[in-house]
């Protein structure tokens, strides 16, 4: 953050713990040694947000729209790998950036023991049938109908 401040970096969001994934090519930030641009990641696990990052969160009104955190963010600095959910959000300019190395750490990993996750394992919900417009695709092997039906 550090570093950030003295080259005085435009950020709305530095992610401070995350999972990058494997096939990821993150570049780092020129001129910056702990500063990487991120690509499409899991397990949000810690981050710095500005005012004006969680202004252009907020203007996109994602809890109509439900949808992860951890899609969300990627959404937002346009690094999503699937279109189709990127589409209800725009503009997605959010100034994003991650340190390098990562500064938090999960304590358990997926499969091992005392391991949780409240979103890992969870369902999409098709929200046309609550009359809402869907920020995920519908139809998925997961799509719940408004009684909660598979």
């Amino acid at each position: 953050m550090m570093e950030a401040k003295q080259m005085r970096l435009d950020w709305d969001l530095i992610y401070l713990g995350r999972k990058v994934m494997d096939n990821s090519d993150e570049q780092w930030v020129e001129g910056m040694t702990t500063m990487c641009h991120p690509d499409y990641s899991y397990w949000t696990l810690s981050y710095a947000l500005t005012n004006r990052g969680a202004r252009k969160l907020l203007a996109q009104k994602p809890l109509q729209k439900m949808v992860p955190v951890d899609e969300y963010l990627p959404i937002m600095f346009n690094k999503h790998p699937t279109s189709e959910w990127k589409h209800p959000f725009s503009p997605r300019d959010l100034r994003a950036y991650s340190a390098a190395p990562l500064l938090v750490h999960p304590t358990h990993y997926t499969k091992e023991q005392n391991y949780i996750s409240d979103t890992e394992d969870s369902i999409v919900i098709n929200t046309d049938e609550f009359g809402g417009v869907p920020a995920v695709p519908s139809g998925g092997p997961h799509t719940v109908d408004k009684h909660g039906e598979l």
